[in-house]
């Protein structure tokens, strides 16, 4: 038996050298789009406010050019020099005193809040004992300063609500024309006078509208027709005692 020259060596696999990655950088990609949708917010909001400051400024200039616009009017009816026209004030219905308010609301119609009223001094009032009047086809009515400012029973009558509803009428009427033939025929043929005036379809819508009010507001037919009688003559009784049988009943 052979003696061996020394123990048998074991193979060993050469160590291989280590590769070291590199450390891939904290993803923030989440964080620069929350930064990018906040940029993106911000710019449309300065564009949204941008765009409201530019709406503001053009109702400014619409409203300034409105009144302007009414302020002409008055001057060229009334007959009136620039300095006394920029004594008359302009009022939207919609921001018409609280105790006026209840005149507007009982006609139920929005369109009606754009309509301007323009308060009359006394001393520029040309309608005499007459202390308003509208002007439907350019949604305006005049009103008496004195009147319009009375602490007691401001407006019992209402006429304020008569006057809007005219310009409600006018804004029902199929056109202007519509509206202005209606005022020169008779409402009730069998009631004719020499006048047209109040006997007429306009006149019987608005006069309703303000009897109605009155009604509700507990006035009496007694009541509605003494204060009807300071302003009108006899003749004209038969057709506002026909208008209130269709308010309060014969």
């Amino acid at each position: 038996m052979g003696v061996e020259d020394g123990p048998k060596q074991i193979d060993q696999q050469p160590e291989m050298p280590k590769v070291e990655t590199a450390t891939k950088p904290p993803d923030d990609s989440e964080g620069l789009a929350s930064r990018d949708l906040k940029a993106e917010e911000k710019v449309a909001r300065e564009r949204d406010q941008a765009k409201i400051a530019e709406v503001r400024a053009s109702l400014g200039l619409e409203q300034a050019e409105d009144q302007k616009a009414t302020k002409q009017h008055l001057q060229e009816y009334l007959g009136l020099n620039e300095s006394d026209v920029e004594r008359v004030s302009l009022i939207k219905a919609k921001n018409l005193p609280e105790h006026y308010q209840t005149q507007r609301e009982a006609l139920n119609d929005e369109r009606l809040d754009e309509v301007t009223i323009a308060v009359i001094p006394d001393d520029l009032w040309v309608k005499g004992s007459q202390p308003s009047e509208s002007s439907a086809e350019n949604q305006l009515i005049l009103i008496k300063q004195s009147y319009f400012e009375a602490q007691e029973n401001p407006d019992e009558i209402a006429w304020l609500c008569h006057e809007l509803a005219h310009c409600q009428n006018f804004l029902n009427s199929e056109s202007p024309e519509a509206y202005q033939d209606n005022m020169q025929k008779f409402a009730f043929e069998d009631l004719k006078t020499e006048y047209i005036y109040p006997n007429n379809p306009v006149e019987q819508y608005t006069f309703i509208k303000q009897f109605q009010f009155l009604k509700d507001q507990g006035k009496s037919r007694e009541d509605v027709l003494a204060m009807i009688s300071e302003h009108y003559e006899d003749e004209d009784f038969p057709f506002f005692n026909r208008l209130l049988d269709s308010v309060y009943g014969k």
